[in-house]
């Protein structure tokens, strides 16, 4: 009879019915305690995030299967006890422990999937703490080989995810990327693969787009996820993935989705996974460093014991606040954490100290730094990428007094930067290109560069950038005052008519529904007009706008 519970049991774990799972396998136990049951029962307290439940009832599992010989058993759960312990309490210790209890129990016994299962454990162990990818290939290629023999896809699309992550990390981007997309494929068509390992693998791919910044990519499978996970009432990876996508929305400007996202995120780990809170506060913190409430960040940063990501953070507030040396100080700190094998890892950081060195003065030193870059961004080949080379390499250039070429590499990286739709890097840009059109002279080119930036910086609600190009707007002329007044550029009456009309934001199209002119000929005024006033590109028309008003053109 308590067999017959066993599988009326297994059929609801299958079918995602966890509370009824629960209640059958418990029925069953009273009957008759087997270590099968227990396992199972372990799993559906897992799926209803009973830690204490998982630890407790997967031990008696392991325990049984233990002292009945049954090795495999209880190798098996040696390994998820020894996750257990990483997901529900951080503890990486007693987990390795439990890894080496499944190693001892499976030596000398034939291939099988517990094997298999304890060999992608152990890659992802060689590289995520001892940082030995090599070891890593070699037991991920042991583990696709014993489960392609077993034909076990499971453990075949597992072993496949992690060693294109692995690859998409070093910068081998044409090697990961169809290995993510073949073990993808598998997660999200199969039926006979376990919800736990698609939602693993799906979370692998997501987490090489973020790290190559494929938003857009990443954008669409966190949905994907999401909605598996809504369907299966897995709420620990939701809000795992919710997360992912919040980190996605703060590089595309969305901040308020993205701050109730990492709120409701934050809410839901604390009562499942609380070890992963951390997660969550340090994204929240880079946030409102981007909003420009810095006490706030780093009152959150301060709140976090460990987290990868802490560090990198708090380099960029230092550097916000002009804290240069201490920016320096924690940047170099997080990039001796990545050997220059992990590439994908070490960009964001490389970035940054190009910025701190130049503004100390160590322009070799942020030319080394750029070399690296260059070399992985070249090996990567994705746009938010090349626009960030490019801004670099424009920080580089205006520190040598190469002005016109560094102006070049910011307008690069700013129609980059626009075409997809990242607003905050392409205002921070039109702040370095502002100071570079500065030095070059072109003061009118510059003030139509920082009046673009400060209309998304107030639309992104960025207060202390908006307070910063605000300030420098109104000190742009301080010393020209007449200059100013003698700034009266010989307009006709037919483009100063246009230029009413754009300062009143009408398009090209209603202009010349306006003034009964050929959309052919507004566009030829506004050739006419740009170059009067010596500006062009994408903010031209602002800039005409805003002359427009602050020097009260009217009809003549």
């Amino acid at each position: 009879m308590s067999y017959k519970l066993l599988d009326k049991g297994r059929k609801f774990l299958s079918s995602g019915e966890w509370e009824k799972a629960r209640e059958i396998l418990e029925k069953a136990l009273i009957e008759k305690e087997s270590p099968e049951i227990y396992e199972e029962l372990a799993w559906a307290c897992w799926w209803l995030n009973d830690a204490s439940g998982v630890f407790e009832i997967r031990t008696k599992a392991f325990n049984l299967y233990f002292q009945n010989d049954d090795k495999l058993g209880a190798a098996r759960n040696a390994c998820w006890i020894g996750v257990d312990y990483i997901e529900f309490r951080g503890e990486f210790a007693v987990a390795s422990g439990w890894f080496k209890r499944a190693e001892n129990l499976l030596e000398g016994l034939t291939p099988s999937s517990e094997l298999s299962m304890f060999k992608i454990l152990k890659a992802r162990w060689a590289f995520q703490v001892d940082k030995n990818s090599e070891l890593a290939f070699k037991l991920l290629d042991e583990s696709l080989q014993i489960s392609r023999s077993l034909k076990n896809v499971d453990g075949e699309m597992l072993a496949g995810a992690l060693k294109g992550f692995i690859l998409v990390v070093e910068g081998k981007i044409s090697e990961g990327m169809p290995l993510l997309d073949e073990a993808t494929l598998i997660a999200t068509t199969s039926d006979k693969t376990d919800l736990n390992f698609t939602t693993i693998t799906c979370c692998y791919l997501i987490d090489a787009c973020e790290r190559i910044r494929d938003y857009e990519r990443a954008s669409q499978w966190c949905n994907n996820v999401k909605e598996i996970c809504n369907r299966w009432k897995y709420k620990a990876m939701f809000a795992n993935c919710r997360m992912k996508h919040a980190g996605i929305l703060i590089w595309k400007g969305d901040w308020k989705e993205a701050e109730d996202e990492l709120q409701l995120a934050a809410n839901e780990l604390q009562k499942f996974r609380p070890v992963q809170v951390n997660a969550c506060t340090v994204r929240l913190a880079d946030l409102k460093r981007r909003q420009g409430k810095w006490n706030e960040a780093e009152y959150l940063l301060n709140k976090v014991d460990t987290h990868p990501l802490k560090q990198l953070y708090f380099a960029f507030l230092y550097f916000d606040r002009k804290e240069y040396k201490k920016a320096l100080e924690v940047a170099e700190r997080y990039l001796r954490k990545f050997p220059p094998s992990e590439k994908t890892e070490r960009t964001v950081a490389l970035e940054l100290l190009i910025k701190i060195n130049v503004k100390l003065g160590e322009a070799d030193r942020a030319q080394g730094l750029f070399e690296e870059l260059k070399n992985t961004v070249l090996s990567i080949n994705t746009l938010p990428l090349k626009a960030a080379l490019l801004n670099s390499e424009g920080i580089i250039n205006s520190a040598e007094d190469k002005y016109e070429r560094a102006r070049q590499k910011f307008e690069d990286a700013i129609d980059i930067f626009d075409k997809i739709y990242l607003n905050f890097e392409s205002a921070r840009t039109r702040l370095e290109l502002s100071e570079t059109l500065i030095k070059l002279n072109q003061i009118a080119q510059a003030e139509a560069e920082l009046t673009a930036a400060m209309k998304t910086f107030k639309e992104l609600g960025a207060a202390k950038d908006f307070e910063k190009v605000k300030l420098l707007l109104k000190n742009l002329y301080k010393d020209k005052a007449d200059e100013i007044d003698k700034n009266k550029f010989e307009f006709t009456g037919r483009e100063l008519e246009v230029l009413r009309l754009i300062a009143e934001g009408k398009t090209n199209e209603e202009i010349s529904e306006k003034l009964f002119l050929s959309v052919r000929t507004v566009e030829k005024h506004l050739t006419n007009i740009y170059s009067k006033l010596g500006v062009s590109g994408k903010s031209a028309r602002a800039y005409a706008a805003s002359y427009a008003i602050k020097h009260k053109l009217t009809f003549t």
